[in-house]
């Protein structure tokens, strides 16, 4: 059989030159179509991560400090100090001034001990009716007692429910006393040894631990012994 060329040239149909070129682009076809198919590329397999590359869902959380360690006494204290000034700041912004007078108001510290106040007739009937309450003020130093208006002992029960000395909120009485509750503490305080200072540095630091009492203070000998609000504070 005559290649391509030859018949291109016998016809006339092309030159020498184009008969070279159509027997060359012959040559190719027939050699693609011979030449086997390409095998498949297979997709490539994800590297596995490195070990410091894990998921932060794999690493083992970091557990809390053990009750009694330094680390837990340190954040209880932390809690404890930023408490005191959460409730010393609410209670400086809002106490009244103390009116002394002749009408003797009697509560009770977080300890048990037996306080007064020596106010108006204006100011005893305020604390009596629940527009006032005693509560505590948590300075620097120790703790001292403040009057307050009754929003604000609202706000102060969410904080700390012990730093709320007496407060005659309707159905929910705080630190109310009667004649005779009054009569028996009398009593049993005269049988009590003077108490001396405490100061800031024996702070409560257990809050966060009272069960039930959320963000209250634990009792306990841990307390620190409340004074007598200054007048005007």
């Amino acid at each position: 059989m005559q290649n391509l060329r030859e018949k291109l040239l016998k016809a006339g149909l092309v030159s020498p030159d184009q008969a070279k070129q159509a027997e060359a682009r012959q040559k190719a076809e027939e050699t693609n179509r011979n030449r086997p198919a390409a095998a498949p590329q297979r997709p490539r397999r994800p590297e596995a991560p490195a070990p410091h590359d894990a998921r932060p869902e794999s690493r083992i959380p970091k557990l809390p400090p053990l009750p009694g360690s330094r680390e837990h006494q340190r954040l209880v204290s932390k809690k404890q100090l930023e408490l005191d000034r959460r409730i010393r700041e609410l209670v400086t912004g809002a106490q009244v001034p103390l009116e002394p007078g002749d009408q003797t108001f009697h509560f009770v510290t977080r300890k048990g001990r037996l306080r007064r106040l020596e106010l108006t007739a204006a100011q005893h009937q305020r604390l009596e009716q629940g527009e006032l309450a005693v509560v505590e003020r948590p300075d620097p130093a120790q703790i001292e007692h403040s009057l307050v208006p009754a929003a604000a002992a609202d706000q102060l029960l969410k904080l700390s429910e012990r730093a709320v000395r007496f407060f005659n909120k309707p159905g929910s009485a705080v630190g109310f006393l009667t004649d005779d509750d009054l009569k028996q503490r009398q009593e049993a305080e005269a049988t009590l040894p003077p108490e001396a200072p405490e100061g800031a540095g024996d702070a409560e630091r257990s809050d966060a631990a009272g069960a039930g009492e959320g963000e209250d203070r634990a009792a306990g000998d841990s307390e620190r012994e409340p004074s007598d609000p200054s007048p005007g504070a």
